[in-house]
């Protein structure tokens, strides 16, 4: 029988175009080539430009927390 994984608890490690390393959960990622107009106009080359440091540990605190 084949196991089924919980995309919910399966992380990622993504690199922005600044460099900088993020774990990310697996579900949170699409393909900017299946991505609309309306989603690209929300996206930044990095990380860095749409939260500061404090922003983002944070939201990366509260995604390990729910597990």
């Amino acid at each position: 029988m084949t196991e089924v994984k919980d995309e919910s608890k399966t992380f990622v490690k993504v690199v922005d175009r600044s460099g900088k390393e993020y774990v990310c959960p697996l579900n949170a990622l699409k393909d900017p080539n299946n991505a609309s107009e309306e989603e690209l106009k929300n996206c930044f080359d990095s990380v860095e430009e749409a939260f500061s440091d404090a922003e983002v540990l944070a939201i990366i605190k509260s995604e390990l927390r729910k597990d």
